[in-house]
């Protein structure tokens, strides 16, 4: 049946990804080898063409699932009565450790996600053959960074909604503007690098945030804030 093929697409996919990952963070994008994940995918090299153009798409695709998984956290922890702030210092604490974590993979993420040059040399499009050799990382389409872009975005939306349903944002800000901030400044502090360990992601973060939320706080929030 149609669905089945679909599932069985879905679930090849995922495998790919999830492969490519634990390769990728054990010995990093450029020694990594399509060959070795399609050894550890279980599936021919054949199939890498026809699921992903490139290393960059794959971490891209395991992130986004990683970063889904995040946000369906946050909103089952602010449906159930938790505040904004503890959710945001939970989702905040989570990404800060994978920062850390993988920081490796960090420079490959934030330059999808902020729209620097494309990485390595361009592919060949959507007309190559599946016998040519797979462009390792090829051209990112813009679409492919942005899509991780809005999920990272989504992610962030919900605290600040719930703030400014709290009355500590002011009413005017534009939420997915904000969220798009914060994100950037995000990855900026990760891609200057030099933190030791997730501690110091998090001040780092904290500093950032602060010239960042100062303007759109609530006029008793900030008061609250500088106190």
């Amino acid at each position: 049946m149609k669905v089945d093929r679909q599932e069985q697409d879905e679930a090849r996919r995922e495998r790919i990804a999830r492969a490519a990952f634990e390769l990728f963070a054990r010995s990093g994008l450029e020694a990594t080898s399509a060959q070795d994940i399609a050894r550890a995918a279980f599936v021919s090299r054949t199939n890498l063409y026809r699921y992903f153009p490139s290393k960059i798409h794959m971490l891209l695709a395991h992130f986004d699932k990683a970063v889904q998984a995040s946000l369906d956290d946050a909103l089952e922890r602010l449906h159930a009565g938790a505040s904004p702030q503890q959710v945001w210092d939970k989702v905040m604490s989570r990404m800060a450790d994978l920062g850390v974590r993988y920081r490796h993979l960090v420079g490959a993420v934030g330059q999808a996600v902020l729209g620097a040059s494309p990485l390595g040399e361009p592919g060949q499009g959507e007309g190559q053959a599946a016998e040519a050799p797979l462009p390792f990382p090829a051209r990112l389409a813009p679409a492919d960074g942005l899509k991780t872009a809005l999920m990272l975005g989504a992610l962030v939306q919900p605290m600040l909604l719930a703030m400014q349903a709290q009355g500590r944002l002011r009413p005017d800000v534009n939420v997915v503007t904000l969220s798009a901030l914060l994100v950037d400044a995000c990855l900026l502090a990760l891609l200057h690098g030099g933190h030791r360990d997730q501690r110091e992601v998090l001040r780092d973060w904290q500093d950032r945030f602060s010239l960042l939320m100062y303007g759109a706080l609530a006029p008793v929030a900030a008061e609250s804030t500088r106190d």
